[in-house]
């Protein structure tokens, strides 16, 4: 069998006869270039199938990435407070021991409380769930410990205000000069006297004592402070209450050492010597009250320290 083509070419005709083996020989070579751009387009779209898969795979980790690192700065804070939560718990659990240990010195409480041991604990032992232990619930653990310490803090703060005040009745005891040093003297007694202003009969509520400007001003006694501060006529002026009615009153000061509320003891320094208000110059007029009612200062200037 033989094929036989013919075609025209420029007028001329031409005959190709082709023999079925070179027909067979050209059918498998077209054959074999169209399977081998096959076999090649399917390696293709194999390898960028698996590139897009590396891509995605690598796409999902650029974004987890970000929520892995966020996720840990979030860790390291928290961790960080609850570091920070420790030192001070540590703080507050070294002063209140501290605190109790000064408290029950020499007083009745000393059998009530023990600071230096470890407080006696026990009980059957119990299996507990490992889940207790996460992060929160170690954060819950940690809040419930601060509210113990912080119930434990407003006992000893009771306790210290009582020791306070017993020590307040006890220290309250007046007496003494509320100014010593070279040129301390008293200037105007308590009582009647001429007033150096209208140079008329006037009543003096208390004594001034005459000093250099400047000279320290102690308290005569312990007490809180109620007035710290100008006043009409007494010029700066500090007034302390030492319980039972009683108040004592340093006027005319220069400065003024404390303020209102302060709880001073005797013999601490409240203000400075000065000529403030209605003054002829550097003193401390000096006043004791009981209920309201002036008493001679001088009483308790020259009375003994002690009851």
């Amino acid at each position: 069998m033989k094929l036989t083509l013919v075609y025209a070419h420029k007028g001329e005709t031409r005959t190709v006869r082709l023999n079925p083996l070179r027909l067979a020989w050209f059918a498998f070579l077209l054959v074999s270039l169209v399977c081998s751009i096959a076999l090649w387009g399917v390696q293709q779209y194999q390898n960028l199938a698996k590139q897009q898969t590396q891509l995605l795979s690598q796409l999902d980790s650029l974004k987890a990435e970000p929520k892995l690192e966020q996720f840990e700065q979030q860790l390291r804070h928290r961790y960080s407070q609850l570091a920070v939560k420790v030192g001070q718990m540590q703080v507050e659990m070294t002063r209140l021991n501290a605190l109790g240990a000064r408290l029950i010195e020499d007083t009745e409480f000393a059998t009530e409380f023990d600071f230096e041991s470890i407080p006696p604990m026990g009980g059957p032992m119990l299996d507990i769930d490992d889940t207790s232990h996460q992060p929160d619930n170690l954060f819950l653990d940690l809040t419930l410990l601060e509210q113990q310490v912080e119930a434990k803090k407003k006992s000893l703060n009771l306790l210290e205000s009582w020791q306070q005040s017993h020590h307040l009745v006890n220290s309250s005891y007046i007496s003494g000069w509320p100014a010593k040093g070279p040129g301390i003297w008293i200037s105007s007694p308590f009582g009647t006297r001429i007033d150096p202003f209208t140079k008329r009969k006037a009543r003096h509520k208390g004594v001034d004592i005459a000093g250099k400007e400047g000279t320290k001003i102690r308290s005569v006694g312990a007490g809180v402070v109620v007035w710290a501060g100008s006043r009409f006529g007494y010029g700066n002026l500090v007034e302390i209450e030492h319980g039972n009615g009683m108040v004592t009153r340093y006027a005319h000061a220069k400065a003024v050492l404390v303020k209102e509320g302060d709880v001073v003891s005797k013999g601490d320094e409240i203000a400075l010597m000065g000529s403030t208000g209605r003054s002829t110059g550097s003193h401390v007029h000096f006043e004791v009250l009981k209920n309201g009612r002036p008493l001679n200062p001088s009483k308790f200037i020259y009375r003994k320290a002690s009851a």
